[in-house]
């Protein structure tokens, strides 16, 4: 016993001994001169004479100080190293501070003080160093173009004091002409005409109509935009068969700045059309296998694009059978005087090549299995191009990365290849706040924070693929909280998972009465094949009917209090749209039956079918065609049937269908179209529904569309029964407004059938946030 405690004193003592002390803290300037900054120690790791286990931990413990230091925001500058002396070790930390800033001036310029200053985004009091004043300046510059002020310049002095730890900062204001596109003319444009090259470009001259340049800025001046227009009209002209065309920068003539003249200079050149089409260089296959891969024929205009096409064509076909690394040079032989262009496709086959590993790089929070699980080529197989590009292309959907690349690398063993797979992550979490408005749900703000890459098992919860989102809304005539999750790959499937709990206060659905719901649901979900997809959902929500008037119809006083429903929802989908919310092609279609109650339990017995399908086209001059049809049915069975009341047969009011609004007949009042008690003239809604629109929307503007439309539909009070004969309909004109994060529209309607007993027939507004189709 005596000889363990004595080894154990022996360790302790050892320990003591080779441990590091802390000899000394010094805190110096870039120039290392030692100077008193007490907020240093606020996060330093040591004090003098402490006693460290090691210098790997000295180390360790300075680094987590800088970055500490360096996210505090109040030095603009931080380094700290470890000095080794006899008796001790120094850390010596070398700071720049940042001040406060304590006094902000702007000298010059026409613009309101005020308006400037809030576009510098500048506090009295904050910490400030030369890199925020700069950055201050460049929003300024910044503002002062969106004032129309595009040659503004702005500098700035700064003047500090160190033993107040203060800074004052002037910024002064050139702001230059006022200048503003009155008129862009192109010169050498002899066979493409004005209008067109004019929505090539990005630049825009100013409209005759004063406030709608204000609204959309056409007339500003970008010279941000200047290369990307040049390039515009080059590969423009090429694409029509100029392969020669030459695009000098614009010249600006400011002579009279707001009323300027932007002018393009164009040398077209010859137009050519495609002659001879040959290829050279295969041994593999035959010509006539890749001659299907190229889209030109003799006498087609020459357009580079197609051309290039035929380039990637070739390189797939290659590509998906195997083969690496193979190149395809078009060559041009071009006769200007006939205007004819050969094109030869110079082919270097390559080698067949087979996947040894699959490297991933750059994913420092993403973990490696939710990029694995996106690839659909795996080591062991054949190269293939295609399956290459659909792995990048997932991978970008994902929309956790910046940048998706993959290069196969040669191994040096035989045909073996591994292909290195590097992202570049960006940012997958927002908090988003606002204030909306609609004709149906009145005045509403909101806030909302949501991960795209989510991690529930780590601090910080990034990485793991998950969604995860909580969303709280207060408004006038609503109260919402979601929180919802969802794991794309439950259980390492191809099988998502989802949960959502919500709290729902709603009080537009009648003057009579409110109604707040309360509840979870669980939903898995499977892809079925490209365009299609099934989800099961099982939901378990209670209602809540209150505040209903002493005058309310008997259908709506019957609903007051509670009711707990539990139900399942298996929804068919099909999507092959172009786009999820402008579509200009495509079907999307859902087909959704229902039940509630029985052997699921709760109080409500329901079962029942929603059926919904639009369909959009692509029309001449940019316009595009939508239609919808929507079809649904609902009938109670059981207790509720036996239990039922007055109207609805058994179904809650909650469960029936309603027309009339921003999201289908545009022309009546939110749920007034439909089955109405005829003392109070209360909506009660129906058990079968059916509803159709077609809309055409037409450019206006950029980013704003016309529309002009036509809605009609039925509402029937009893189960199944689908009789058009008691419809209502309207037509309407609109406007569309594709604002990022906050898309508008705008609707004017006109009923034109409806029942005069309880409708005037009046024109009405609507005003909806987000897309309808």
């Amino acid at each position: 016993m005596k000889k363990a405690l004595a080894i154990v004193l022996a360790t302790l003592l050892a320990a003591v001994v080779h441990a590091e002390v802390i000899k000394d803290i010094r805190i110096v300037n870039q120039a290392g001169e030692s100077f008193d900054n007490s907020s240093v120690a606020a996060f330093t790791s040591f004090k003098v004479g402490q006693q460290v286990p090691d210098r790997e931990t000295i180390r360790s413990a300075i680094a987590v100080d800088v970055n500490r230091m360096r996210q505090s925001g109040r030095y603009s500058y931080v380094n700290a190293r470890m000095d080794v002396e006899p008796d001790g070790v120094v850390l010596v930390y070398t700071v720049v501070s940042k001040h406060r800033l304590r006094r902000m001036e702007i000298v010059g310029g026409s613009k309101s003080g005020g308006r400037i200053r809030k576009k510098a985004e500048l506090e009295l009091g904050q910490f400030a160093d030369d890199s925020a004043f700069e950055q201050a300046a460049v929003k300024i510059r910044e503002a002062y173009r969106d004032y129309w002020y595009p040659d503004a310049r702005v500098t700035w002095t700064a003047k500090t004091n160190d033993e107040l730890g203060t800074v004052d900062v002037v910024f002064n204001i050139d702001e230059g002409d006022k200048l503003s596109i009155k008129r862009i003319e192109f010169r050498g444009n002899d066979l493409i005409e004005e209008k067109k090259l004019k929505k090539v470009i990005r630049q825009k001259q100013k409209s005759w109509f004063a406030p709608w340049s204000w609204i959309t800025g056409s007339g500003k001046y970008k010279d941000e935009v200047v290369d990307s227009d040049v390039f515009a009209l080059k590969s423009f002209y090429m694409n029509n068969g100029f392969l020669d065309v030459q695009v000098s920068d614009p010249v600006l003539d400011d002579t009279h700045p707001e009323k300027s003249k932007l002018v393009f200079s164009i040398a077209e050149g010859q137009r050519y059309r495609i002659g001879d089409i040959a290829l050279s260089g295969m041994q593999k296959f035959e010509g006539h296998e890749l001659r299907r891969m190229i889209r030109l024929r003799s006498g087609d205009i020459a357009s580079y694009e197609n051309i290039e096409s035929g380039t990637e064509g070739i390189r797939s076909f290659y590509g998906n059978r195997g083969y690496v690394r193979t190149s395809v040079r078009p060559i041009y032989d071009a006769d200007a005087d006939r205007g004819i262009v050969n094109i030869k496709y110079d082919i270097n086959e390559g080698e067949i090549g087979y996947i040894n590993a699959v490297n991933i790089s750059g994913n420092e929070r993403t973990l490696d299995k939710v990029i694995r699980r996106e690839l659909v080529i795996h080591p062991g197989e054949k190269y293939n191009r295609s399956r290459v590009q659909t792995s990048e292309a997932r991978l970008r959907n994902l929309n956790y990365f910046e940048i998706v690349t993959t290069n196969p690398i040669q191994t040096g063993e035989g045909n073996k290849y591994d292909l290195n797979v590097q992202v570049k992550e960006k940012a997958t979490g927002s908090f988003t706040a606002g204030v909306g408005f609609s004709s149906v749900e009145s005045l509403m703000g909101y806030v909302e924070l949501s991960q795209g890459n989510f991690n529930w098992k780590t601090w910080p919860p990034v990485g793991a693929g998950q969604k995860f989102k909580i969303r709280a809304t207060v408004g006038t005539s609503l109260n919402e909280v979601d929180v919802s999750f969802v794991e794309p790959w439950f259980l390492d499937r191809q099988l998502s998972f989802g949960i959502n709990l919500f709290h729902r206060e709603r009080n537009y659905f009648s003057d009579s009465y409110d109604q707040k719901n309360d509840g979870f649901s669980l939903t898995l979900g499977k892809s079925l094949s490209r365009w299609t997809r099934g989800s099961l959902a099982y939901t378990l929500e209670q209602y809540h009917v209150y505040d209903v008037d002493d005058d309310a119809s008997i259908a709506i006083q019957d609903e007051e209090g509670r009711r707990l429903k539990s139900g399942l929802v298996y929804t068919w989908s099909f999507d092959a749209r172009d786009n999820y919310f402008q579509a200009t092609r495509g079907n999307k279609t859902s087909v959704s039956p229902f039940v509630a109650g029985g052997a699921l339990g709760g109080e409500t017995d329901i079962f029942g079918i929603k059926i919904e399908s639009t369909q959009h086209w692509r029309m001449p001059w940019n316009m595009v065609m939508s239609a919808r049809v929507k079809l649904g049915s609902v009938e109670a069975f059981g207790d509720s049937k036996d239990s039922a009341g007055t109207y609805g047969d058994g179904v809650p009011i909650f469960d029936r269908f309603f027309l009339g609004g921003s999201y289908d007949l545009r022309g009546f009042e939110y749920r007034d179209v439909g089955p109405t008690d005829p003392d109070t003239e209360d909506p009660y809604g129906g058990n079968s529904s059916g509803q159709a629109t077609a809309e055409l929307t037409y450019p206006i503007w950029n980013k704003v569309r016309g529309a002009l439309f036509y809605d009609w539909g039925f509402v029937n009070e009893d189960s199944w029964d689908f009789d058009p004969s008691d419809y209502a309909d309207d037509w309407g004109i609109g406007l569309r407004l594709d604002i990022p994060g906050f898309p508008l529209q705008l609707d004017y309607a006109w009923p034109i059938t409806y029942d005069e007993r309880y409708l005037d027939g009046s024109g009405r507004f609507n005003f909806l946030i987000g897309h309808r189709f």
